[in-house]
């Protein structure tokens, strides 16, 4: 039964919380259950190879694209059409130092079940560890922001649901924020805040209406991906049929209008049903990270990315070697158990076996997204965060600023990383009654 209620409790969760462009309950509970089981750990270790040679700045990669059979960005950025520049493709076999874990117990944990209201969490949507290692987290069903010390203690929350200054309608943290710390984008008004390290509201401006949540760049604006311009095409496709938009990845400066760094980007894969549309489970999407000289991006098709500066050209590519990505069939039975721990009684659970899983396994892919998303850090590293549902414990890569691999480790099991450093994560993390709680693991290097 308490598997069973966790489950549910899960799915309930994600139900709630399920971000304004996911349409429709069914998503929202099935993006709920990837959460149950966040992907595995595989030994090795080697240098990354380097190549390089002067392109065109149109052209993304320097050999021909059909090798690595990889959708590509097919457009440049306003200032890069008839720039050269010396694109150098970095090839890692595996990562160059061992591999990380998390330590056994957690630096700090947040959380109670019990006790005051400032430590009780209902919705965390976001969380970031500051350089004081302090913890700022967002809650989306009390709408504030808290701020709690390296110690775990309470030091003050702001916030509450509204349309005014301080108030909120969705919450999310924005890392990296030049001149602002805490920075939080609001999803439902459009509308990016500045909190000072008090709390107190600094500033406040207009957001960009991103497709998803957007990351900040070195100058103070955003880089983010727009609503595809063909979105509403869709409606005239059969319930069942699936698509996959071209995006656009643009960059807002804190003083000036947005342009276009890369256009042409396979995006997000989605699929039609009866009452609109929404992301396919377990499929494909555009993820990005910034850094001083650009921002790195993919469409999670394979194990690589590639590197745009600021004027639109491409001038990297990062090409590694991660685990397999083929969806089996033991994939499918732990997805298919993680449905059926909803259900308490086997009535409804044949039930749901018989009417409602063929549809669902008939619409995943045959192979897993390379990474789910991409988390900037200080000086241009990045992690590559793996796919949730492709081993029972999440793993994430660490890159440098010029694109090689550098570390691999894993994330505590059934945890959701809402931060990251070079040697910690900061996690949000449920336990068997599903009290909600963060904590920040320190990462060491894997025993043998």
């Amino acid at each position: 039964m308490k598997a069973a209620a966790l489950a549910n409790a899960v799915i309930m969760q994600a139900a709630r919380t399920a971000k304004w462009w996911q349409v429709g309950a069914w998503w929202a509970a099935a993006i709920a259950v990837a959460a149950l089981f966040p992907t595995h750990s595989i030994p090795a270790s080697s240098e990354g190879r380097t190549t390089r040679g002067p392109v065109a700045a149109p052209v993304v990669v320097a050999e021909d694209s059909a090798s690595s059979g990889v959708g590509r960005a097919s457009g440049a950025g306003p200032g890069a059409q008839n720039d050269l520049v010396a694109q150098i493709v970095v090839e890692s076999d595996s990562p160059r130092d061992p591999d990380l874990v998390p330590a056994d117990e957690p630096l700090v944990r947040i959380g109670v079940l019990d006790g005051s209201l400032d430590y009780i969490f209902g919705e965390v949507t976001g969380g970031l560890r500051l350089a004081d290692g302090s913890v700022v987290v967002v809650d989306e069903q009390s709408h504030n922001v808290r701020r709690f010390d390296a110690d775990g203690r309470h030091l003050w929350t702001s916030g509450r649901r509204g349309e005014g200054p301080g108030e909120y309608g969705g919450l999310r943290l924005l890392a990296g924020c030049p001149g602002a710390a805490i920075t939080v984008f609001d999803w439902n008004l459009n509308r990016i805040t500045e909190l000072d390290p008090e709390g107190r509201v600094a500033n406040t401006r207009s957001g960009v209406n991103p497709y998803d949540e957007p990351v900040c760049a070195p100058d103070g604006g955003l880089v983010f991906t727009p609503w595809p311009d063909n979105r509403h095409d869709i409606l005239e496709m059969a319930p069942g049929e699936q698509y996959r938009w071209e995006m656009t990845l643009n960059h807002a400066p804190a003083d000036g209008e947005a342009v276009a760094l890369r256009s042409g980007i396979p995006g997000t894969e989605r699929i039609r049903y009866g009452g609109g549309t929404g992301p396919r489970q377990w499929g494909k999407g555009i993820a990005f990270a910034v850094g001083p000289g650009g921002a790195w991006f993919g469409s999670a098709d394979d194990y690589e990315l590639e590197h745009v500066d600021w004027m639109g050209r491409i001038t990297r590519v990062a090409r590694w070697r991660g685990p397999e990505l083929e969806v089996t069939r033991a994939h499918l039975e732990r997805y298919l158990d993680a449905w059926l721990r909803r259900y308490d009684s086997d009535a409804e659970r044949r039930r749901f076996e018989r009417e409602e899983w063929p549809e669902i396994r008939d619409q995943l892919p045959e192979r897993f997204p390379a990474y789910e998303r991409l988390l900037s850090l200080p000086g241009g590293g990045f992690w590559a965060v793996s796919h949730g549902w492709r081993a029972p414990v999440r793993e994430i890569h660490l890159f440098d600023a010029e694109g090689a691999w550098v570390r691999r480790a894993t994330a505590p099991a059934g945890s959701i990383i809402l931060d990251a450093g070079a040697d910690w994560l900061l996690v949000s993390e449920r336990d068997e009654l599903d009290v909600q709680r963060v904590a920040v693991y320190r990462l060491v290097e894997k025993d043998g």
